[in-house]
């Protein structure tokens, strides 16, 4: 009995850790090895293209958010600032209303804001993050259609890209929707390179495609460039199968969709601006500055003729096997993507704004990443290759034009808020009333500086304030009008007046005459960049 007892027993079980591992072959635990053979593990580990992709990621996020708090926010940011302020059963009921369309954004900036405060800095730093993400994904794709040279050349193009780095200091959803396009591209390829794509992949194209209309509706627009991925494989069942995933995306979307139409009379205004000029279509639309327009486009529509002709060529060249010829079609080609991703979506908002106007470069920002990819796709095939050197050098000191433009104090569609702030807050006293022109279109409101900028309003009364803005229906303070200013103004001794004024015109006449039946008149006037700051006092 002992014997079987003994000869029952379970041998103990013998546990060997990584560490232990480690000893039994004779080399010491890593977490013993010191720092450099920490270093060594990780370098076998990651390879050089993703420790680039990484840095160059890094850098635009960088490039994008240098200089970022010195422009003053103008109308669009205060939209996205003030909605993002607001209780979430307050913003749901807004986006019911208006700008269900930013919905998804703003609600990623509500819980952003409440973390980290709603500095300038801080309410554009997200897109900063979004430029480096979609900047990375450009060096992947990049180098999964062309090689690891054109992904980078493209990455760094893409870096100093103007449209790239204006909407990377940005408070709206551009460069985060540029950078679900870019990555929901990279799952694409991605997909279609798999002998036999599994579903739950579609799956995700599906999901992400929505994502990035939830983003931004008019990002839906990259099925036409993805088309031209799907058809490039000639393959049926790839193309049964996408188009059955865009189909569920835009199910998905519906809700976007349908808000997206119901509120369409909200950019109504964009049919009283030129915004289909050439010089906007050709210079503004991604480069910013004629002379990086000029370069740019040189080597955009080079790479597409050089492309072109090596095509043709590839075609009439009998003594080339036609399993490679096949071989080649099936892969999906950089030139052509990027060709229609960049022109496509223009292309058909143009032809809808000549029925609705619905038309805005910055709309297209989602596009930008095709012009640096196009770039890049020339610039490595130069040769030689010194030759690209001055060329990308070029490329970047246009771009700088743009960049250094892009952060100053009034960059953005002329906002003076910030340095109204500035004047309100070095000459008035608490108890003093404050009154806004209100007569300007509102994404210039001088309301919106009180808005953007509280802190330097402390203590001034709202003379003209019916209801904050949190307590309507839009991003909009309610007020009264004129006529009822009188009741509100008391025995108040000192009013500030902030006017809107266009560079090179007189100041407007916003309730003065009111002012001076109650016995106010102006004592001091302070030119800001397009307004102006009146204090008045009774006599």
């Amino acid at each position: 009995m002992q014997s079987n007892r003994a000869g029952a027993q379970t041998p103990p079980k013998v546990t060997v850790n990584h560490d232990e591992s480690d000893a039994v072959s004779g080399q010491p635990p890593l977490n013993a090895r010191g720092p450099a053979a920490v270093v060594r593990f990780a370098c076998r580990h990651i390879s050089v293209s993703s420790l680039v992709t990484l840095f160059l990621g890094v850098l635009a996020t960088a490039v994008s958010a240098a200089g970022s708090w010195i422009p003053s926010l103008w109308g669009d940011e205060a939209a996205s600032v003030l909605s993002a302020q607001r209780s979430l059963p307050s913003l749901f009921r807004m986006l019911g209303s208006v700008d269900a369309v930013h919905g998804t954004y703003y609600l990623f900036l509500h819980f952003w804001v409440q973390a980290f405060g709603a500095s300038p800095f801080s309410v554009r730093f997200p897109s900063a993050i979004a430029v480096g993400v979609a900047v990375a994904g450009i060096v992947v794709l990049g180098s999964r259609l062309a090689g690891n040279r054109v992904g980078v050349i493209s990455g760094i193009v893409a870096v100093f890209l103007p449209r790239i780095t204006d909407m990377g200091e940005e408070a709206r959803g551009y460069a985060m929707c540029a950078a679900g396009v870019v990555w929901l591209t990279v799952l694409l390829v991605q997909i279609v390179s798999l002998e036999r794509p599994k579903r739950r992949l579609w799956l995700v194209y599906c999901i992400g495609l929505a994502a990035c209309g939830y983003l931004f509706l008019f990002s839906l627009l990259i099925v036409v460039a993805h088309a031209v991925i799907v058809l490039g494989t000639r393959q049926r069942a790839v193309l049964r199968s996408w188009v059955r995933a865009t189909l569920g995306s835009v199910v998905l979307a519906g809700a976007v969709i349908g808000f997206g139409i119901h509120e369409g009379g909200q950019i109504a205004f964009l049919a009283t601006r030129d915004n289909t000029n050439i010089h906007t279509l050709l210079v503004t639309q991604w480069f910013g500055n004629d002379l990086m327009a000029l370069v740019a486009w040189t080597l955009i529509i080079t790479a597409i003729a050089v492309w072109a002709i090596g095509v043709y060529r590839t075609h009439r060249d009998p003594g080339e096997p036609s399993a490679l010829r096949d071989s080649r079609a099936r892969r999906p080609a950089l030139v052509p993507l990027a060709a229609t991703w960049l022109l496509g979506p223009p292309a058909i908002l143009l032809a809808v704004n000549s029925v609705h106007a619905v038309y805005s470069s910055r709309y297209l920002s989602f596009a930008a990443p095709a012009a640096a990819l196009l770039i890049g796709w020339l610039l490595a095939r130069v040769r030689p290759q010194i030759v690209a050197i001055p060329l990308l050098a070029l490329l970047v000191a246009a771009s700088s034009i743009s960049y250094l433009a892009q952060r100053t104090p009034f960059a953005k569609n002329n906002s003076d808020w910030s340095q109204i702030a500035d004047t309100i807050k070095a000459n008035s006293e608490p108890g003093e009333g404050i009154l806004f022109d209100e007569g300007t279109r509102p994404s210039r409101a001088p309301r919106l500086a009180l808005r953007t900028y509280p802190s330097a309003f402390t203590g001034l009364m709202d003379v003209a304030l019916k209801a904050p803005w949190y307590d309507t229906t839009n991003w909009h303070d309610s007020v009264y009008p004129s006529s009822a200013i009188a009741a509100r103004i008391g025995s108040m001794k000192t009013l500030w007046l902030i006017e809107y004024r266009l560079p090179g015109t007189q100041a407007g006449t916003y309730d003065r005459s009111i002012l001076s039946s109650l016995g106010f008149a102006i004592v001091a006037e302070y030119p800001q960049h397009s307004s102006v700051v009146l204090k008045l006092t009774r006599r």
